[in-house]
């Protein structure tokens, strides 16, 4: 059911509980809140009035890691359930020991041992359920925020800092002022988790109708957005790859233990219709943008082929008076695809109705030999192959590139070449279907 961003950032509770995550039997069950945490130090870390910000020294590894890994990994899925999302697994994880490949896992003991096998190392959880989809549907809502700042992007530890005491900021400004997420310092900067209220997939939204992907192109808009264009160039969040380091485990890449700085104090504020119509504008103009390169890039290759087909028309002779007058028994997707298609939109410039009643033909031939038959949809082949090069406008490939990426296609027009010759000694006119083109000529595209 379609619905408005209104509804999104209307239909909202401040006052929802906390959701409590327990594990154990009824006598020894241990219990962590998504808003068990001391508030009443909040300002000690609090960085959107304190710009300094004090990185943390290199720890020991003599410490006692079990109870610490698994206080880290409790308060991390605290961020993941609430009533909408009530189910923590399956979900996903990866370690230094899976170099850092994700695998499922359905259990949080399951997760501890494979924490423990990788001796702490790399410990990593995805925010989001592996099920995204369903029935093509999507399902999964953006319902939480990731920025990573690393200090490699930054001058200065200071530069660092101010990067992120502004952000908290812009979060405050951007979705609620009592937003308070937590920061992680990974060894390598700063990682910031903040929950949101997010009750549908945008793909629901009427306003994003005929997006591409608007929930997960969200969560790369709030990560650029809240921090000004600023965040790890190499981080791209998205539902398969929004992976969260455990707070006290090790980084592998600089051997530092993650740290919490701040606790995110259980509150998801809801993403607000601002944000929204500002994420819209957003998704507007990079399809903007998008379709003038589309269009600079098509201008060239029209150019180009222009070019092109004035000084190389005679080389495609081996396409009209060869390819297209024989049948062949093998590898005829290929020649539909990187020759004859090619051939007749790009150089001979037929229209749909005749190059398909061309190419149809053709492979109607291929199929009445003896040996082996179409195997595929051919009606489906060749509309597929026209619709692409229409778009694409790429001609057909060369003799050149044809020998060196398609070796054994060039080999069977070769043979086929041979045979005819055998059968034909006697025809002046019989000229090779691999002509004897200079090296300039078959570097052609």
């Amino acid at each position: 059911m379609m619905r408005s961003m209104m509804s999104i950032t209307n239909n909202y509770n401040k006052n929802t509980s906390p959701v409590k995550i327990c594990e154990g039997s009824e006598g020894n069950k241990r219990c962590v809140t998504s808003n068990n945490i001391d508030l009443d130090n909040r300002n000690e870390h609090d960085f959107t009035r304190n710009t300094h910000i004090e990185i943390p020294s290199q720890p020991s590894h003599d410490y006692t890691i079990n109870d610490e890994i698994e206080t880290g990994l409790d308060f991390i899925l605290s961020h993941f359930v609430y009533e909408e999302e009530p189910s923590l697994f399956p979900r996903k994880i990866s370690t230094y020991k899976s170099q850092n490949r994700q695998f499922s896992v359905s259990s949080k003991q399951e997760i501890f041992n494979a924490f423990r096998d990788s001796k702490f190392l790399d410990c990593r959880i995805n925010a989001f359920p592996p099920f995204t989809h369903y029935k093509e549907v999507q399902i999964c809502t953006p319902n939480l925020l990731f920025i990573d700042l690393d200090k490699n992007d930054f001058k200065s530890i200071t530069a660092l800092n101010l990067a992120l005491s502004n952000t908290l900021k812009k979060i405050k400004d951007n979705l609620d002022p009592q937003s308070y997420p937590t920061v992680l310092f990974s060894g390598k900067g700063y990682h910031i988790i903040q929950p949101v209220y997010c009750p549908t997939a945008l793909e629901n939204v009427t306003e994003f109708n005929g997006f591409d992907r608007p929930s997960e192109q969200f969560l790369r808009f709030a990560k650029d957005y809240l921090l000004n264009g600023k965040a790890d160039k190499n981080n791209n969040p998205s539902f398969r790859s929004c992976l969260l380091r455990i707070p006290n485990s090790i980084n592998s890449k600089n051997n530092s233990k993650v740290t919490i700085i701040q606790k995110w104090n259980g509150y998801r504020p809801p993403i607000t219709k601002d944000l929204l119509l500002e994420f819209r504008r957003y998704l507007i103009q990079k399809n903007i943008e998008a379709e003038n390169i589309r269009q600079k890039m098509l201008k060239a290759r029209q150019q180009k082929n222009r070019n092109n087909n004035i000084n190389n028309i005679n080389n495609y002779d081996w396409i009209e008076n060869k390819v297209l007058q024989t049948k062949f028994e093998d590898y005829r997707k290929l020649i539909v695809g990187l020759i004859l298609v090619p051939y007749l939109v790009v150089i001979k410039k037929l229209s749909c109705e005749e190059l398909y009643k061309i190419i149809y033909e053709w492979l109607m031939r291929c199929d009445s030999l003896s040996g082996r038959k179409l195997d595929f949809d051919a009606k489906y082949l060749i509309n597929n192959n026209i619709k692409t090069s229409m778009k694409k406008l790429i001609p057909p490939i060369s003799i050149y590139k044809l020998e060196t990426n398609y070796r054994n296609l060039y080999l069977s027009l070769l043979l086929l070449d041979r045979n005819n010759n055998n059968n034909n000694n006697n025809n002046n006119n019989n000229n090779p279907i691999i002509s004897n083109q200079t090296e300039r000529e078959r570097g052609r595209v």
